[in-house]
């Protein structure tokens, strides 16, 4: 009887150590998503010239604390969109997708001041420049603005 005890004690005790390094694991994989955004943007600040504003989306996204997890959504809905678009020709908005958008990235009302639709239009205007085209439903959603 004793042993049992014990060993449910330990098996507690590693459920717990466990639990611990899943969210050691998580908060590393945010910051280590955060250093890599901020290393990008640097990246494009110094080496290609680039000009960066307060509208584009990686400063965005680094200025309101975005969840980083969240960072890979926005690629994601636009690929999603565009399945759609191409199967029915039916996309959004300009204005619903922006709304889409903020939603994805889970932004709280205060937030939402700070993500104008400029940083959705850079965000579009960004993806139609990918690989011949390859979200040609980007377009059709500016073309609605």
């Amino acid at each position: 009887m004793k042993n049992i005890y014990e060993l449910e004690k330990r098996i507690k005790d590693i459920e717990k150590e466990i639990k611990k390094i899943e969210r050691h694991d998580r908060i590393t994989y945010e910051l280590e998503q955060k250093l890599n955004k901020s290393i990008q943007l640097l990246i494009r600040i110094v080496e290609i010239d680039e000009k960066v504003d307060k509208n584009d989306l990686d400063y965005v996204l680094l200025k309101l604390n975005v969840d980083a997890l969240k960072y890979h959504e926005v690629p994601i809905l636009i690929s999603r969109i565009q399945s759609i678009y191409s199967e029915t020709g039916e996309h959004p908005t300009f204005i619903e997708f922006h709304h889409h958008v903020t939603d994805t990235l889970a932004l709280t009302e205060e937030d939402k001041q700070d993500f104008s639709i400029v940083v959705t239009e850079n965000l579009l205007k960004k993806f139609m420049g990918i690989e011949d085209n390859l979200f040609p439903v980007c377009e059709k959603i500016l073309l609605t603005k």
